[in-house]
């Protein structure tokens, strides 16, 4: 019997790629909240650091292509990040919604019972090693160790984060995500830091990769998985988690292929 809970074996962990972000835009309160609306389990998201050492949701390290800001986020101030619009944008019916923070995004988390992966940003190792750190700080702070996995390309932030906080929940992602399938290296990679899960690009993922990993007590969390060859691909494979941008999509499909 699998000791580890996050391996799927009838229906994969649905979550959302920086909230329902297909149609809201990505990394804001309203796409996070649409997601849960929809009945997702689990939001992903990402983490950027300002120049004051406010942690704030947004995937790039530069404000230009989601705001109405430019340079780094790292450049900018807590107080200069809210004066922007992350909306107007990506429809021009959004203009006026605002960057949250990560703290009230993790409330946000907390009050509707929803899981959480937190991915490191920044624009270099160091940002990322403080954005790990605060992240383990929120973690504990609001007593979400249990349902919030932190995540990162940047592997090192990864080990400082587990050398605070042992217990943390980690979903590394496999490097380089765009390489050929390597199944004997996603299973160290993984292993390197006792994680439960690998997140793995599915356009290079294989039934080797997900076996191994099986195999070694290792959950498979398939991305971008947003439109339906993608989904039905990853599920077939035996992925433990699909993860994208279009919440009600990938609802339809797993009730269709994977009825709860």
């Amino acid at each position: 019997m699998s000791t580890n809970p996050w391996l799927r074996d009838h229906r994969p962990l649905s979550v959302a790629h920086r909230g329902h972000s297909i149609a809201y835009p990505e990394n804001t309160l309203e796409a996070y909240r649409k997601a849960i609306d929809l009945g997702v389990e689990m939001i992903e998201c990402d983490v950027n650091i300002t120049r004051d050492g406010h942690l704030v949701m947004m995937h790039d390290s530069t404000l230009d292509r989601t705001t109405t800001g430019s340079g780094r986020v790292s450049s900018a101030s807590w107080d200069d990040i809210q004066q922007l619009d992350a909306g107007g944008k990506f429809k021009p019916e959004f203009t006026g919604i605002r960057v949250p923070s990560t703290e009230e995004t993790l409330l946000l988390y907390k009050e509707a019972g929803i899981l959480s992966c937190v991915e490191v940003k920044g624009a270099d190792s160091d940002e990322s090693d403080r954005i790990a750190l605060g992240l383990v700080d929120l973690f504990v702070k609001h007593n979400m160790l249990d349902r919030a996995f932190l995540s990162s390309y940047h592997h090192d932030c990864l080990r400082l984060a587990m050398a605070k906080c042992p217990e943390l929940l980690l979903a590394p992602e496999r490097l380089p995500d765009d390489a050929p399938p390597d199944p004997s290296d996603a299973v160290r990679q993984a292993q390197a830091f006792s994680a439960p899960v690998l997140q793995h690009q599915y356009t290079v993922l294989n039934a080797d990769v997900v076996r191994v990993l099986h195999e070694n007590e290792i959950a498979v969390w398939a991305w971008s998985t947003t439109d339906e060859a993608s989904m039905v691909f990853s599920i077939e494979l035996g992925a433990d988690a699909l993860m994208g941008d279009d919440v009600q999509l990938m609802l339809e499909v797993l009730n269709r292929m994977r009825p709860a």
